[in-house]
């Protein structure tokens, strides 16, 4: 069966399923960074520059893998992802080197996620509803990497006290075949919303005019700032959580319990998110986001935390988590339509990783150097408030629509 014959809230589900299994691997494995340390004797410095390059590498794929998804289907690009992804899990449970487990987690992990992460599964989605309801929709579908990130954090959580870091991505990489099972709603999705008027020749594999005049816009330049600082916070608290926890003086079970109250608390963000961007002007929607986040971090550096204010930091950091999400891929909707979405928010998303890498490798450089996290996360507030303002000039009439 075409699925395109599907009621487009079926797509959102394996979507949803999709980026839950994909965010919730991807998101926890930095939990186990200290014991991974200590097991293969890598300083924390080069494990951090490893998950940096995952992060880079992702955002790399993440562009090209839409426009492959655009050319071929995207349940292919999904398949061969999840794959991919599996793989890099096995190997980096089982080696017993430093090189193994860099090649496997960020190579292989890397182009794995990249391939089976947002702009692949929001392009499908975004393209089976109205303009009026996108965003909302956007919003559910991306609530599925965020309660991904609530199970997978509870289930590590949970097995801890039992499990050594090389049986925790045994599991979790099994896990991922939940992906191969999602991929049959994802079939035949390429260019459905594009009426097919006659035959033609088959185009160039890769979009590129479209992608240039995309990145003539001004409106475009600033949202691909904007998550470049998005990247750099997720990949600081997630790859770094425990330290971050030990820096305010907490247990270390905190780490994964914050991290799971953060997935959860991101469940009703995004969907909030995704409601408020159908009704109000999303790039201004997205500087209260990004303020918010600047001033929370600024809280773990000068408020004296105790279990009860690192929990209140979790939930509200968590509504703001991947609140940005359908807030900006449903304003790149708005400004260029859905054809080309996946590819041109793939884009996005590569400087989002881009921000990712560098929150990742400057956390762990920043903490070798000083032995605290203190200026690490002086500058992810500062960052925070520079892309609350990059935001300020995206009026609404900059957003009128010219089709790339």
């Amino acid at each position: 069966m075409n699925s395109s014959r599907l009621n487009p809230w079926w797509i959102v589900a394996a979507a949803f399923l999709i980026l839950g299994c994909n965010m919730g691997v991807r998101l926890t494995t930095g939990l186990l960074l200290p014991e991974i340390s200590l097991d293969l004797s890598i300083p924390t410095s080069e494990l951090a520059l490893g998950f940096g390059v995952q992060n880079l590498l992702w955002g790399a794929v993440s562009p090209i893998a839409g426009m492959m998804a655009e050319r071929y289907g995207t349940a292919k690009i999904l398949l061969g992802g999840a794959v991919v992804f599996m793989a890099g899990m096995f190997w980096a449970a089982l080696t017993e080197s430093s090189l193994g487990f860099f090649m496997a987690n960020a190579v292989f992990i890397g182009i794995g996620v990249g391939a089976t992460t947002f702009p692949i599964v929001l392009g499908v989605v975004g393209r089976r509803f109205p303009a009026n309801k996108r965003t909302f929709a956007l919003g559910i579908t991306s609530a599925g990497g965020s309660l991904g990130q609530f199970v997978y954090a509870v289930l590590l959580g949970q097995t801890d006290a039992f499990l050594n870091w090389s049986q925790v991505f045994m599991m979790f990489g099994a896990s991922l075949a939940l992906i191969i099972l999602a991929c049959w709603f994802m079939r035949d999705q390429s260019g459905e919303a594009e009426p097919k008027v006659e035959t033609v020749k088959p185009g160039p594999l890769f979009n590129w005019q479209a992608v240039g005049d995309a990145f003539q816009n001004r409106s475009y330049q600033l949202l691909n700032v904007g998550f470049f600082v998005c990247g750099f916070h997720i990949a600081m608290l997630t790859v770094h959580m425990s330290g971050v926890v030990s820096y305010c003086g907490l247990p270390p079970e905190m780490a994964s319990n914050s991290l799971a109250v953060i997935g959860l608390a991101n469940v009703v963000g995004v969907i909030a998110a995704g409601w408020a961007g159908d009704r109000w002007h999303k790039p201004w929607l997205l500087l209260l986001i990004y303020w918010l986040r600047g001033c929370l971090l600024m809280a773990l550096v000068f408020v004296p935390m105790n279990s009860q204010l690192f929990y209140t930091f979790s939930v509200i950091m968590g509504v703001l988590w991947l609140s940005t999400v359908p807030l900006t891929s449903g304003t790149v909707a708005q400004i260029f339509g859905t054809k080309n979405l996946a590819s041109l928010f793939g884009f996005v998303m590569f400087s989002h990783q881009i921000g990712a890498f560098f929150g990742s490798w400057w956390g762990g450089l920043i903490f070798d150097s000083f032995g605290s996290y203190h200026w690490a996360l002086l500058l992810s507030a500062a960052l925070g408030i520079l892309a609350a303002v990059v935001h300020l000039p995206i009026t609404p009439k900059k957003l009128e629509p010219q089709l790339a």
